[in-house]
């Protein structure tokens, strides 16, 4: 499977996962350093809010998992946060967070079953996905330290 085919079943996945209910405004996978990878949205949401939101959604992850090693209970399962107009929820995937921004009036256990489905198939294109993003900016590096191109600076 190429790079373009898992970008294609990533936005697939995302697009299901914000068509499943009503209530449901964003969907954002986040890798592990917070840069956003890939969003889906029901209404028109500009990058850098989305970019925004994934940093800081992967930092406040992040945390809550370290406070669950702290306490001793282990690696963080879910993470839900209640605001005055909206929730959002977190998952870890693999190498990365999918976080869903939803209205108040949400079910809870729908969202969270919906986010669990989808998270072993999430999981294993977003590590394949990264894994040959990796792959790509090392060999550009290679190509850039390489003692030919070097010279023709």
């Amino acid at each position: 499977m190429n790079y373009s085919e898992d970008e294609r079943q990533l936005k697939l996945i995302l697009k299901e996962i914000i068509n499943s209910t009503a209530g449901l405004k964003y969907a954002i996978i986040i890798d592990d350093t917070g840069i956003t990878v890939m969003s889906e949205s029901k209404f028109k949401f500009d990058d850098t809010s989305v970019e925004k939101i994934g940093a800081i959604g992967g930092a406040v992850f992040t945390a809550g998992d370290e406070q669950g090693y702290i306490l001793g209970y282990g690696n963080i399962t879910l993470q839900i946060t209640e605001y005055d107009k909206g929730m959002l929820f977190s998952i870890k995937i693999g190498k990365g967070v999918l976080c869903i921004a939803t209205d108040k009036k949400v079910q809870i256990g729908y969202i969270t079953a919906i986010m669990k489905r989808y998270a072993k198939n999430l999981s294993s294109i977003l590590n394949r996905y990264l894994k040959t993003d990796q792959g790509e900016i090392n060999k550009e590096l290679k190509e850039l330290f390489n003692s030919d191109s070097i010279s023709l600076l």
